[in-house]
């Protein structure tokens, strides 16, 4: 009887560890920020949404141009329609992660009490919430992509209802919004903490709406490097160091939207996209990947746009070592972004059959890589006739690098 009872024990444990083990397996690969799994995964409330992220990331940018198209003339039927054949695609390609425009000018793509709707969505559906459904069906992770500064020009401004902050700004003509030189877009000012507070409501307004699986900001942080645009809030500020003080209110920034995000649903995963050149990232942007990249509470990917051909002012391999090194060892995962679009415009990417691929085998040998991204749908899956034939061969070449 002992014997039999220790028989039907044992099998009854090793079930159970099986099975443990096969959840265990299911949820880390979803987790793109698995090395904190207790922390990201231990939500008991059973209404929390709990996002869809994969541990290697193989994301494509699908931008407001895009969006655009989809909805052009369109209901909501045919709008679904559009947007399904587009993951169809995505889907088929091996992608598993989508970086979607919501937020592009101080617009919204979605229903907002913070920002006027996009001028592109004629109807009254709801286009992120569709897009999110849609995506989740086809187990594809869904990043809602906003350019937090940038917003409209001078005469797309005037038209918009005065219930909404960006319009008051403008019509007070305070400094809070700004134009600037040789730019024909306005551009929220990153000097005043109310422009921050605009930022973060926008955030917590989708995260809790909407079952967004990240939130993602691309390569357009601080407006410009004129010194009229912050005079006079820079001189207020005791700080000696223009550039020193621009980082720190970037640094502010991205540090808000990190916490306002964790806040409220820290299985939701927020990623930056800052150029690939760091000289340029701290020059022209006052963006501080060295800091984004090896400190907690910045973001949990950095998905740097390496845009450059091996023979380039900024080679390649010499480019993403340099951002693999930055990453190693820290919880921040890396995520190379490739310029698929240069394969009809630049003559290195032009005479090179199947560089983007190469890029890709290229990354996956980097210390730090989780992942890579791909600039943009349009280029590879909708380009014009006479360029097909070129798109088609580069991207059985992209899908089988990312097996």
């Amino acid at each position: 009887m002992n014997k039999l009872f220790f028989a039907l024990t044992l099998v009854f444990v090793l079930l159970f560890s099986a099975c443990g083990e096969k959840e265990s397996f299911r949820v880390l690969n979803r987790g793109i920020v698995s090395q904190d799994f207790e922390n990201t995964f231990s939500s008991s409330d059973n209404k929390t949404y709990q996002a869809l992220n994969y541990d290697e990331q193989k994301a494509i940018w699908i931008s407001y141009i895009e969006l655009a198209d989809f909805l052009s003339g369109s209901d909501e039927a045919s709008f679904k329609n559009r947007f399904s054949k587009a993951l169809d695609l995505v889907k088929a390609s091996g992608f598993n992660t989508v970086y979607v425009h919501v937020r592009a000018f101080g617009d919204a793509y979605y229903n907002s009490s913070f920002y006027p709707k996009a001028f592109a969505v004629k109807s009254d559906f709801d286009p992120l919430e569709i897009m999110t459904e849609l995506s989740h069906e086809r187990d594809i992770s869904f990043h809602a992509w906003i350019n937090p500064f940038r917003c409209m020009s001078y005469d797309n401004m005037e038209t918009l209802d005065d219930r909404f902050k960006i319009k008051k700004w403008f019509d007070e003509n305070k400094g809070v919004i700004e134009s600037v030189p040789d730019n024909a877009n306005y551009w929220l000012n990153p000097s005043y903490d109310e422009v921050f507070e605009l930022i973060n409501s926008g955030v917590e307004e989708i995260i809790k709406n909407y079952d967004v699986d990240g939130i993602h900001f691309d390569d357009y942080f601080f407006p410009t490097t004129d010194e009229s645009f912050d005079m006079e809030e820079f001189e207020k500020s005791g700080v000696s160091d223009r550039s020193e003080y621009r980082i720190s209110r970037i640094n502010k920034m991205v540090s808000g939207v990190y916490k306002t995000i964790k806040k409220i649903n820290k299985s939701v995963v927020f990623g930056l996209s800052p150029q690939g050149n760091i000289d340029n990232d701290y020059d022209l942007q006052f963006a501080d990947v060295k800091r984004w990249c090896s400190k907690k509470g910045f973001c949990d990917y950095i998905a740097p746009q390496v845009y450059y051909g091996y023979k380039s002012v900024c080679p390649y391999s010499e480019t993403v070592k340099k951002w693999s090194d930055m990453c190693k060892g820290n919880s921040v995962r890396l995520v190379i972004g490739l310029g698929e679009y240069k394969i009809l415009s630049e003559d290195e990417f032009i005479s090179t059959k199947g560089i983007i691929a190469n890029m890709i085998n290229d990354a996956k040998k980097l210390e730090s890589y989780s992942g890579i991204a791909i600039y943009n749908y349009k280029n590879l899956f909708a380009a014009g006739e006479e360029d097909s034939q070129r798109v088609m061969a580069e991207k059985e070449l992209i899908e089988k690098a990312m097996e």
